[in-house]
């Protein structure tokens, strides 16, 4: 279940979407790249803030007071056109970024090894599987090939082997028994 929170969070989110005529699924993929164009202009900011300091005391006496309601307005949406262009800048500069990135040739390595190194493990672990699951099956062929307990050395079995044959005899348990647990409830049933 959503918390109310989110819900109303989400609702915020979907209206203002629609108000500016941007779906939803646009908006929030662009925000990742505002997200990360804010971060590249952070950095910039931060580099240049000494410069813009001193503009900033320069500027300051020319600002004016807004008294008119309509005035404020006006520049309330003024503001928001603002805004709403300064999220698609930096949506478009993380776009940049990302596309940057995409183009290195350091991430284009380690992407590839990345590739390579899943596709190894899920080899490995196919590979294992089928190993787990021949042994098993040689187990259950040798014990019904023997037929005779007392033929069938169960120390020599591995556990997932074990359990195996506990399930074939109807052993209640086997699933959370060890190896040790295993052998005497063979041995006894």
């Amino acid at each position: 279940m959503t918390s109310p929170s989110v819900q109303k969070t989400s609702r915020r989110i979907t209206d203002g979407a629609r108000e500016a005529g941007r779906s939803t699924a646009a908006l929030l993929r662009n925000g990742g790249f505002a997200t990360i164009g804010a971060t590249d202009a952070a950095v910039t900011y931060v580099r240049k803030l000494g410069e813009r300091a001193e503009q900033m005391r320069e500027d300051l006496p020319g600002l004016k007071t807004l008294r008119d309601p309509n005035e404020l307005s006006a520049s309330l949406r003024e503001l928001g056109s603002t805004v709403e262009g300064r999220f698609d800048a930096l949506a478009g500069r993380g776009r940049e970024v990302v596309e940057s990135l995409q183009r290195s040739r350091p991430v284009r390595d380690a992407a590839e090894r990345s590739r390579a190194a899943r596709s190894q493990a899920e080899a490995a672990a196919t590979n294992a599987a089928r190993a787990g699951d021949a042994a098993s099956d040689a187990a259950q062929e040798a014990v019904a090939a023997v037929g005779d307990d007392a033929a069938v050395d169960y120390d020599a079995l591995t556990v997932r082997q074990l359990r195996d044959l506990a399930r074939e005899r109807g052993i209640t348990g086997h699933s959370e028994m060890n190896k040790v647990q295993l052998v005497t409830a063979l041995r006894n049933a």
